[in-house]
């Protein structure tokens, strides 16, 4: 399958609009004399109300439950429901809902990539429209091919509509489409049209498991790299946003959990890298300087150290990384602050068992570039992703060999 398109949800995938809601809800209250607040766990359970306005209709009444019923709760509901939407606008317009995580890159990717881009919507296409104002500029709504928007009247959007009425405007088959979703209804309501799905949890969405408990669940976009159902909360680099479009491309094909293994050699080991370049660690003391750090770097031309304690064990590691990120947050502080400050402590080693196909999947899922190999509880090596590469190259450079050599015979 070819990923043609890429749907996104703008309520709750490009932007946590429910958290606005709730701000917006709040302050209608507050206007109407009502001293009211709500959580936002219970302002996500009123989800399964339906509409707004009949979520509106919920609050207001359990507001005044123990006060004498007036002839016009009806009306003072709609007020106070025009009011929310009204608050929620200019919320809206004023900046205060961001993308989330990863979605401005993912936007930029796509259309280098030339992969059409679609907003399906439940907001007023108005609301839509200014928050990609807000979060890609003016012309935001034009970083998108297609705009699907279901709440130009003040009823409750019914998901399965959306995603019929997407389908029709997307032009394409929606096997070659891949739906961004937030919500339960959401996914339920894709997969039944007919689109692959993956879901970037909703904080509001109580009815979806955490990410890591279910396949295609992530907290957001940037944890699609990390594969481990974590959140990721560095933003992403140049590299990271193709990165990005081609995990996305593998979960839209299904293959995102094999793609590595299915092409490498079982019968690589990692004692096979050992015995060409040698079990030598270069390593450094704890309490050595950043500076030390540095220096030995440079001198050993490597991107890691290894940090072991007095009777050699293995206590940590560091990397270039380490030493970037101590410059961003220490400063001038950073030369003279020891080694141990900004190690990694629990070091994520292997073994000269293991394959290299296993262990190049744990530094792509871990985003790590070295690996310490443990024997019996003793250092014995350390790899790096460049070894792991070069005999990844070797290994397809003899395949060709061996397939030229078989069509040379076969002339």
């Amino acid at each position: 399958m070819t990923l043609e398109a890429i749907i996104i949800r703008a309520d709750g995938a490009f932007a946590e609009t429910e958290d606005v809601r709730r701000q917006a809800f709040i302050a209608a209250f507050r206007e109407a004399g009502f001293d009211w607040t709500i959580d936002r766990e219970g302002f996500a359970k009123s989800r399964q109300l339906g509409s707004l306005h009949q979520r509106m209709a919920y609050f207001v009444r359990q507001y005044l439950k123990r006060r004498p019923d007036t002839p016009d709760i009806d009306q003072l509901v709609g007020a106070m429901h025009r009011r929310a939407c009204k608050v929620f606008c200019e919320l809206v317009e004023g900046g205060a809902l961001p993308p989330r995580a990863g979605m401005r890159e993912l936007v930029v990717a796509a259309r280098q990539e030339g992969i059409r881009l679609c907003l399906a919507s439940a907001l007023r296409r108005n609301e839509a429209g200014s928050i990609l104002a807000q979060a890609l500029g003016a012309r935001g709504a034009e970083a998108f091919d297609v705009t699907t928007a279901m709440c130009e009247r003040d009823t409750a959007v019914v998901a399965d509509d959306l995603y019929r009425q997407v389908l029709v405007d997307v032009g394409t088959e929606a096997k070659n489409c891949l739906v961004i979703e937030a919500t339960l209804a959401g996914c339920t309501a894709a997969s039944a049209a007919g689109f692959p799905v993956i879901t970037t949890r909703s904080a509001y969405c109580v009815d979806i498991p955490g990410a890591g408990d279910s396949a295609g669940v992530f907290e957001d976009l940037p944890s699609v790299l990390a594969r481990n159902g974590k959140r990721r909360l560095e933003p992403l680099s140049l590299t990271e946003r193709a990165d990005l479009l081609v995990a996305l491309q593998r979960l839209h094909s299904g293959t995102a959990e094999t793609s590595i293994d299915s092409s490498w050699s079982d019968a690589m080991r990692v004692s096979d890298i050992l015995k060409a370049k040698g079990p030598a660690v270069k390593t450094i003391e704890a309490n050595a300087t950043m500076r030390a750090l540095a220096q030995s770097l440079r001198v050993e031309a490597v991107g890691a150290l290894i940090v072991k304690d007095a009777t050699g064990a293995l206590q940590g590691i560091i990397s270039e990384r380490d030493l970037a990120r101590g410059i961003a947050e220490f400063g001038s502080d950073l030369p003279s602050m020891p080694v141990s400050a900004l190690m990694t402590k629990a070091v994520i080693t292997c073994a000269p068992e293991d394959s290299v196909a296993a262990v190049a999947k744990v530094m792509t899922q871990r985003r790590i570039r070295h690996l310490p190999v443990v024997a019996d509880g003793a250092l014995t090596g350390l790899i790096s992703i460049g070894d792991v590469l070069k005999y990844r190259l070797d290994e397809v450079q003899l395949e060709a060999n061996v397939l030229r050599d078989y069509a040379m015979l076969r002339k």
